[in-house]
């Protein structure tokens, strides 16, 4: 069996794409539908930044096909801010916005910052976020800080 590679960018609104990428005279609003003609996958940083309302999450799956994936990033509030402690419930919120893309839903990015150190505390903060994860989802995590690319990261996960 051989591996499923998706390729795709970081995002799709971008005006100066227009010309290069996308059509000269395409409109924000047609972007998205645009971009999945090319490819089959995007990841979502809006979404580090704030949950998006669920008539945004709505607008994003009309506008593309089934077979489309989106990967969305996992709130900074969860894996920056908090540091993976105490954030059962808006972890519960971001899943519930997440499913509303249904078998659009690609996987969801914990992208955890530079300066959160392998420490003790921090892999317990890890083990404890990581049980918290629905099954329901495939996850990625982006480890930043180097010193987590060992045989107990691996063993953790």
């Amino acid at each position: 069996m051989s591996a499923v590679i998706l390729l795709g960018t970081q995002g799709w609104n971008y005006p100066d794409w227009v010309g290069p990428f996308y059509p000269p005279g395409t409109r924000a609003a047609d972007m998205l539908r645009v971009y999945t003609r090319a490819f089959p996958t995007v990841e979502v940083d809006s979404t580090f930044y704030a949950i998006p309302a669920e008539a945004v999450i709505r607008s994003w799956r009309e506008r593309v096909s089934e077979g489309f994936g989106f990967a969305l990033k996992v709130p900074q509030e969860i894996t920056h801010e908090k540091r993976l402690i105490g954030v059962e419930q808006l972890l519960h919120r971001f899943c519930g916005r997440a499913s509303a893309l249904g078998t659009t839903v690609g996987p969801l990015l914990i992208q955890l910052s530079p300066e959160f150190h392998p420490t003790w505390a921090n892999r317990d903060a890890l083990r404890g976020f990581l049980e918290l994860l629905p099954i329901r989802f495939r996850w990625a995590i982006e480890f930043r800080h180097p010193g987590w690319l060992d045989g107990e990261t691996l063993d953790l996960l």
